[in-house]
Order: C-alpha cells, then structure tokens, then sequence
C-alpha cells in the first residue's frame, strides 16, 4: 500500500512540475523570435523576397504562440495587444514585400522589433 501511495504522490508532484513549466513562456520560443527577426531584416536589406515571406510565416506563428500565451495567462493586457500587433506587423510586411516596397518593410519591421523590445521591457524575467 505504501508504495502505491508512495507512486501516486510522486505522480502528483511530476503533473505539478510539468504544470508549472507550461506556466513559462519557452525561451527557446522567444531565441527563435529574436533570430527569425534578425533573420528577416538581413532579408528584407538584401531584397530576398522568398526568405523574406519564409521569415514572416514562421514570425506570425510564433508571435500566435505569445500571444496565446499571455492570453491564457491573464493579466497582461498589453503583452496581448504588443502580439497581435506583431502578427499584424508580419502581415503588412508581406504585403510590402509583395509589392517590392522594401523601405516600408524595413520600417515594419523596425517596427516589429521595438513591439519585441516593449513587451520585453515589462514581461522579460532576469
């Protein structure tokens, strides 16, 4: 009996630990953002439309992930509003890029990354 019960609480404490991890937002999410966006000004510079589109694709998914996120999360409004507005960044960067208009591609996403550098100021742990 006792290692029954000596199984379920160890059971019990592994399903609160994995818990409180889901808790977190992944950093490794957030290292990917950071390169993708790196990633997708270097491309924008260069004129590369098709690495240009790739970058955004992946940044709009991701930047859904941080925004489901903070939205399960609750209380944090503005890290809601700061990734909707990335999303929408990537949208209108594409429509840039697909317009060959690559100066107000690199002003959205100077754009992007100040959103990144915002949410940063007041959700980023030490």
């Amino acid at each position: 009996m006792r290692k029954i019960f000596a199984f379920c609480l160890s059971l019990l404490f592994a399903s609160g630990a994995i818990g409180a991890a889901e808790i977190e937002l992944d950093t490794d999410l957030m290292h990917s953002i950071e390169d993708t966006n790196k990633s997708l000004a270097s491309n924008i510079a260069l004129k590369d439309t098709k690495a240009a589109l790739s970058d955004c694709k992946e940044l709009n998914g991701m930047f859904d992930q941080v925004q489901t996120f903070f939205t399960q999360k609750g209380n944090a409004d503005d890290a809601v509003d700061l990734a909707r507005k990335s999303k929408d960044l990537t949208v209108e960067i594409v429509k840039q890029i697909g317009g060959k208009d690559f100066d107000s591609a690199t002003n959205s996403a100077t754009a992007l990354s100040r959103n990144c550098r915002t949410c940063h100021t007041f959700y980023k742990k030490d």
